[in-house]
């Protein structure tokens, strides 16, 4: 069988590669298209997907990790031809510092938002025993990285982010990384849920992502932006869909708990850190990582 010819090569010997546009164009396409089929397998499935671990939340998750994963190793071997450490998705012995990093930038604040939350007269009491509600805290956040944290960062903080900044300043690749973010995310509720979730859920993916996109710029490592994403969803969820808890004055705690992360989180990750970031030029994505 004959080899495949090696692809062109620039006057400094990296190889040839389709354009920016091109290349965040496709990725973009095999996301919709992802998530897309996703959906259509809940109907066959007879389940709402989301919340509370049943059949369509577990096959979401193995489907999704499953195949985004992939599909950004395809992107960056075939379209961006460089190396998977160019995407600042470290091993297990770099990843724990950031990782923690990103959880305490949302948890933090969102202490701080609890207690105003509850000295403002809300209150969230365990309606469940305390070994399902362990246990049911286990399972949702396995379901949260395979669903959610992972392959979302992976694709828009990892792969996306990381070709922005190549032509473009990190200020700028967070503000479009976060457009793009709030396009996917929010045309798939709408979709799903019709044209009245549109006024919820285009700040809080605009939100999300300029947020996520700063942790990113700051610790330069994407198990950050995943502690961070982690750390919201698993909250979110527990509070809100797994019947685990009876929450009262809900407008305030929305109102503290899952907004100050938000207002706060990226000043928290500098502390940590102790940096403040470069936010102007361009990071060059060597042939070698």
């Amino acid at each position: 069988m004959d080899e495949l010819p090696e692809p062109p090569r620039t006057r400094t010997g990296a190889p040839t590669r389709p354009n920016l546009f091109l290349r965040v164009t496709v990725v973009m396409a095999g996301a919709v298209l992802l998530w897309y089929v996703l959906s259509l397998a809940n109907e066959l499935l007879f389940a709402e997907p989301g919340g509370g671990g049943n059949l369509a939340h577990w096959t979401n998750a193995l489907g999704v990790s499953a195949l985004a994963v992939p599909m950004v190793w395809a992107a960056r071997r075939y379209l961006d031809r460089r190396p998977w450490g160019g995407l600042r998705l470290t091993g297990p012995r770099e990843a724990w510092r950031p990782f923690l990093v990103g959880v305490l930038s949302w948890l933090l604040p969102a202490a701080l938002g609890l207690g105003a939350a509850l000295a403002l007269g809300a209150s969230v009491t365990p309606v469940a025993p305390a070994a399902e509600i362990v246990f049911s805290l286990l399972v949702l956040t396995v379901l949260v990285l395979l669903y959610e944290a992972v392959p979302e960062e992976l694709l828009f903080r990892g792969y996306l982010f990381r070709n922005l900044n190549t032509a473009m300043a990190a200020w700028l690749a967070v503000v479009v990384q976060a457009v793009l973010f709030t396009l996917w995310g929010t045309g798939l509720w709408v979709f799903g849920n019709g044209w009245e979730v549109l006024a919820v859920r285009l700040p809080l993916f605009f939100g999300m992502g300029v947020v996520l996109g700063c942790v990113r710029l700051l610790t330069g490592n994407v198990w950050a932006c995943v502690g961070f994403h982690l750390a919201f969803q698993v909250a979110a969820q527990a509070l809100l869909g797994w019947d685990l808890f009876e929450v009262r004055g809900l407008d305030t705690v929305m109102g503290t708990v899952f907004l100050l992360p938000f207002v706060l989180g990226v000043t928290v990750t500098m502390l940590l850190v102790r940096d403040t970031g470069t936010w102007s030029g361009k990071v060059p994505d060597p042939v070698r990582a």
